[in-house]
């Protein structure tokens, strides 16, 4: 007899394990059990008092979206009020380069609605440019064309692979439309390619490139299309007020006011089969919890099927594809900087929304180097930080809860190799390099940025999320490189992608399915869907009409 039971047992309270959660206990009516191996629920929704005291920073997701959470809003009308509150710059995603200290920016939809006033800035670099943005921003936009495939296909079940998802279907019918501003050989190359054919200005390269690195999307073996949405997502760029541990707690208040309960310092050691069927879990220290209608894994497929489920239990088939997955190409280190002002930029006299960006990439117009990068990297070097470097996250510019008054928090990135790489007394040595470079480097752009201005620093390196998050176990971001065969509806891998598995009742999700993104609800979301579908469960966007 088990020691406890429950309808459904999730394993790992990170936040796609959450959300799950949340849909199970009100729309689903089951008594749920989380199981989270850390202190704290929220997995990548995380955030403390870090760089020094009374200065908030993330130590994960920090970078979201307004449409990471559109279903949950309206499911869970409280959610917002209960801490899922986000706000964003005038200014979402820009770049400046060292040789001109010239800033160009996208705008946030919200004060750019047409995109024209980040095409009138676009202009000054080249006149083209200027209209290929306005094509591509009537698509990207929210409620664009694009977007609302893209939207659908994130927030749902992917279909089998022999079958066109929304967004490939999107694209069947846009490219018969007249003046379609999108090559369908885009989809066949790869983005470091695509991007001379779709820009004119290196700075537009250099930040379409960038920008798919950070969404995990290595450029030198990634379809261009992605490319399209990589940087139309930038106008709806934005992030959690107070941190985003803020949205982690809203979900667990939801969730504890719908019946469920959780456990925390409580790690899984083994799902419990009985016939070929999920019927529960063991803990590590031995307790055993059972499960009387599903088991739902939000960690990462390999600890899942190689520890949690074993080999001996699954195809041949399946055993060889996730063991040679690719993983550890998105791997970044970022500092959270506690300062006593922002940084003021040069370029705030070409523009002055250069000092009210979210996300800047400092580049030299070397688009070489940023092509080189990423196989530098895949060999196990860290690259030169020139040209390299992006600041963001300066969140308590307009989130004064983020630091004491008069003084800020600002993050900057780099990446990086895998945590492997290197030894515990080499990343040790890497915080201290690094910082010492990142100031050298940022002065360059911004003199301000010297160690007077300082405060403090909380360096967060892929060694460092490693050892935080076990199902980040090469200090990845994405868990799971996003690379051909490995996106969209087949990622992880087939077998795996529709968020249920080989063995009956035992679902899975987490940031290696679907589209990568972490921090957002979309996986969980659609994990639910999946079990609504097979269980008879309530299905709240049918009842509501919605698409997703």
């Amino acid at each position: 007899m088990p020691d406890k039971s429950f309808d459904a047992v999730i394993i790992g309270g990170g936040n796609k394990g959450l959300f799950t959660a949340m849909y199970l206990a009100k729309y689903g009516g089951m008594d749920v059990g989380i199981f989270e191996r850390r202190h704290e629920l929220g997995g990548g929704l995380s955030s403390q008092e870090s760089p020094a005291p009374g200065f908030i920073g993330d130590t994960h997701a920090s970078t979201l979206f307004e449409w990471y959470y559109e279903p949950v809003e309206e499911d869970f009308p409280d959610f917002v009020e209960k801490g899922g509150k986000m706000t964003h710059y005038p200014t979402t995603y820009g770049i400046i380069t060292k040789e001109d200290q010239k800033f160009f920016g996208i705008y946030h939809h919200s004060v750019d609605p047409t995109g024209e006033k980040t095409a009138r800035e676009l202009a000054r670099f080249s006149e083209r440019d200027a209209e290929t943005y306005l094509k591509l921003f009537d698509l990207v936009k929210p409620g664009g064309s694009f977007s609302r495939a893209w939207s659908e296909a994130f927030f749902s079940v992917p279909p089998t692979p022999d079958q066109p998802d929304a967004v490939e279907r999107w694209l069947q019918d846009y490219l018969k439309t007249p003046d379609c501003p999108i090559d369908l050989a885009w989809t066949m190359m790869p983005a470091n390619r695509a991007v001379l054919e779709l820009w004119d200005t290196v700075e537009l390269q250099l930040m379409t490139l960038k920008r798919m690195k950070t969404m995990g999307m290595p450029t030198e073996m990634t379809g261009a299309l992605s490319s399209l949405f990589a940087m139309g997502q930038s106008c709806s760029q934005s992030y959690a007020v107070g941190g985003t541990h803020s949205i982690a707690h809203a979900c667990q208040r939801i969730f504890l006011e719908n019946g469920g309960k959780f456990y925390t310092k409580s790690e899984v050691a083994k799902v419990l089969l009985e016939g070929g069927e999920a019927k529960g879990i063991r803990l590590a220290d031995g307790t055993e919890i059972g499960a009387r209608k599903l088991v739902v894994s939000a960690i990462d497929p390999h600890q899942l099927c190689f520890e949690l489920v074993g080999r001996e239990h699954l195809d041949r088939r399946l055993v060889r594809r996730l063991e040679t997955v690719m993983r550890g190409l998105t791997c970044i280190t970022w500092y959270t900087w506690a300062v006593h002002e922002l940084p003021q930029y040069i370029s705030a006299s070409w523009n002055p929304d250069a000092n009210n960006c979210h996300w800047t990439l400092l580049a030299i117009k070397d688009l070489e180097m940023m092509l080189k990068e990423g196989l530098m990297r895949t060999l196990g070097i860290v690259p030169p930080l020139e040209g390299q470097l992006i600041v963001f996250g300066q969140h308590s510019q307009y989130d004064p809860t983020r630091a004491p008054e008069g003084k800020h928090v600002v993050s900057t990135e780099q990446h990086v190799v895998a945590a492997p790489t290197f030894t515990e007394r080499q990343w040790m040595d890497f915080k201290l390099k690094h910082a010492k470079e990142t100031i050298e480097e940022w002065q360059k752009y911004a003199p301000n940025m010297n160690w007077d201005n300082v405060i403090g620093y909380d360096p967060i390196t892929p060694y460092d999320t490693a050892a935080r998050l076990k199902n980040m176990p090469m200090g990845d971001q994405a868990t799971v490189d996003t690379v051909p065969g490995q996106m969209g509806k087949l990622r992880p891998i087939p077998e795996l992608a529709r968020y249920r598995t080989p063995i009956k009742n035992l679902y899975a999700t987490g940031t290696a399915w679907n589209l990568a993104h972490t921090g957002t609800a979309a996986q969980g979301y659609a994990c639910y869907k999946a079990i609504a579908d097979d269980l008879g469960l309530a299905k709240p966007w049918k009842d509501k009409g919605r698409l997703y």
